[in-house]
């Protein structure tokens, strides 16, 4: 895809279902620690999950009537109404669609950062080899539109990237200098885009780029997804753009 001229975030807009979801609920001081029910269910391989928001715990997923027995009741809930819970639906929904096509998944706070199986460049230097995996740093976010008034859904999608060496062991930047030296690190860097190819010159185009030739196309790849909750969801195609302004004199 092909942008018009402009500038744009990394922001991608979500559309979900806006008829109301069934879901299940419980109050909060019932489980003051969501950890053992969480590991309870995981243990029991069902497909349900739980989630706090304020003094409420929402439970969710193809399984979730199991929470009957742990005090949840049933009811019925637009995502507008509650919307860090959406955000966490719509990630939760987004990520299990990448696990599913062979993603390796990563969950960091706050945020979560997903690889394609088996897709990597590699930099050797003699006995040296270190492979270079580019991958996606994934957040969901909401907002209020000023236009309508209405809460919109997104998710930031960064590039991001992890490097192993030949033994599949994981390394950081800071290792790979002190193994092997700067100049593996800068041939990494030209790898990544960060240097223009065969040089020490910075890549002023390098953001562009990244958003033009790894986001957009992962992004359309991966446009509809399915919510746990039920419903589907659309990851739209054209990331937010910026719209300069000013007082009129």
């Amino acid at each position: 895809m092909i942008l018009d001229p402009g500038i744009y975030t990394n922001i991608f807009p979500v559309e979900v279902p806006k008829e109301a979801i069934p879901m299940m609920q419980a109050r909060r001081s019932r489980f003051p620690d969501l950890r053992s029910l969480r590991q309870e269910l995981l243990e029991k391989n069902q497909r349900a999950w739980v989630y706090a928001e304020g003094d409420t715990v929402y439970g969710y997923g193809p399984d979730a009537q199991i929470l009957e027995k742990f005090g949840f009741q049933d009811v019925s809930l637009g995502l507008m109404e509650v919307p860090r819970l959406a955000t966490r639906i719509i990630i939760e929904g987004f990520v299990n669609a990448l696990r599913e096509q062979g993603y390796e998944i990563h969950f960091r706070k706050g945020h979560w950062q997903v690889y394609p199986s088996r897709e990597y460049s590699s930099v050797a230097r003699g006995a040296v080899l270190v492979l270079v995996y580019r991958g996606y740093d994934l957040r969901p976010l909401f907002w209020k539109d000023l236009a309508t008034g209405e809460i919109t859904f997104g998710i930031i999608v960064d590039v991001t990237w992890a490097f192993k060496d030949n033994a599949n062991q994981a390394l950081n930047l800071a290792q790979i200098k002190r193994r092997y030296g700067d100049y593996v690190v800068l041939a990494i860097g030209q790898a990544q885009g960060e240097y223009l190819p065969g040089t020490r010159r910075l890549n002023t185009e390098v953001a562009r780029q990244r958003l033009q030739e790894h986001v957009l196309p992962f992004v359309q790849k991966h446009s509809e997804f399915t919510l746990p909750c039920s419903g589907d969801a659309h990851l739209m195609p054209v990331p937010v753009r910026v719209v300069l302004g000013g007082e009129e004199q």
